[in-house]
């Protein structure tokens, strides 16, 4: 189904901060060549479970750490052009709450990570299955976490 027959999958958080009024605070990224704001996220790693992928991402991109929510929110799917070639990439996304942000982690210098509300959020995000997920989170009493 994706460009060229190739599809990649990967591995996202939707990290979230629940602020002293109850209400969600969301964390982005910028991805590395464009510069989108985007959520942390990358390829599955052997030896770990899908939600602790995504809180090794979150902590990669954005030095968060937190709670990875065990079942997964949803998928959105983006076409990634890399080294001259297109590819369909599917990104299942695991809720994420955070409980602090270090001072420095692995990816400081080559990403910018933006703290907004939701609503925020969904003005800067242009995928709309992101976007949904994003909303989503707004209710984040209803994880399991």
């Amino acid at each position: 189904m994706g460009i060229s027959g190739n599809h990649q999958h990967q591995i996202g958080a939707l990290p979230f901060f629940v602020n002293s009024a109850g209400d969600v605070d969301v964390c982005l990224v910028t991805s590395r060549g464009g510069g989108r704001w985007i959520i942390p996220k990358g390829n599955p790693i052997t030896g770990l479970a899908p939600h602790e992928v995504a809180a090794q991402e979150a902590l990669e991109e954005a030095g968060l750490v937190g709670q990875a929510e065990r079942h997964c929110l949803g998928t959105f799917e983006f076409s990634r052009v890399r080294h001259g070639g297109a590819a369909m990439c599917s990104v299942d996304v695991y809720a994420f709450k955070v409980e602090r942000q270090l001072a420095a982690w692995d990816e400081m210098h080559e990403r910018s990570v933006l703290r907004c509300t939701v609503e925020t959020a969904l003005t800067l995000v242009n995928i709309p299955n992101l976007a949904a997920m994003i909303l989503r989170c707004a209710d984040w009493k209803a994880f399991s976490n």
